[in-house]
């Protein structure tokens, strides 16, 4: 396999949006005590990592590889991300094409604890589109997307 495949495999399987959508399958509501209304996503994956770390300490690392190899190398949500990982499909076309991808945060937007973040995506110097989102990361990919639905 070609290494930016691995890499972006690699990168989509230690990814929080992973580890969360795991921890949320294999952990109840009433596996973590809180006293919040709704749990965050966030809290899943966090928790998956914990206990992780728990099965490595107390059983050893052939028990935490197995659990991890188990659990997250073969969730069946990789291959749906993987398909929603725009940023990596436009950077993968415009490696073939030589041509440069940019991302560029246009404006930040509200308060500091509600902020949302407009960004634009250059290919070649040419702004292709823009997205907002309440993260850099997801304005960008949802910039990616449409700039990649709009080029190939």
């Amino acid at each position: 396999m070609e290494e930016g495949f691995l890499s972006q495999q690699r990168a989509i399987i230690v990814g929080r949006k992973h580890l969360n959508l795991v921890g949320k399958k294999i952990l109840s509501d009433s596996d973590i005590k809180s006293k919040l209304k709704t749990i965050p996503k966030s809290v899943y994956g966090n928790t998956l990592e914990s206990i992780i770390g728990a099965i490595y300490i107390d059983k050893g690392i052939e028990k935490a590889q197995y659990f991890t190899l188990e659990h997250i190398y073969s969730s069946e949500f990789i291959e749906e991300l993987s398909d929603a990982d725009y940023k990596s499909k436009l950077l993968k076309q415009s490696q073939k094409s030589k041509i440069k991808v940019e991302y560029k945060v246009l404006k930040k937007i509200g308060p500091d604890h509600k902020q949302e973040f407009l960004v634009a995506v250059l290919i070649g110097g040419v702004k292709k589109a823009e997205a907002k989102a309440s993260s850099i990361k997801e304005a960008e990919q949802k910039a990616a997307k449409k700039a990649y639905n709009s080029v190939f």
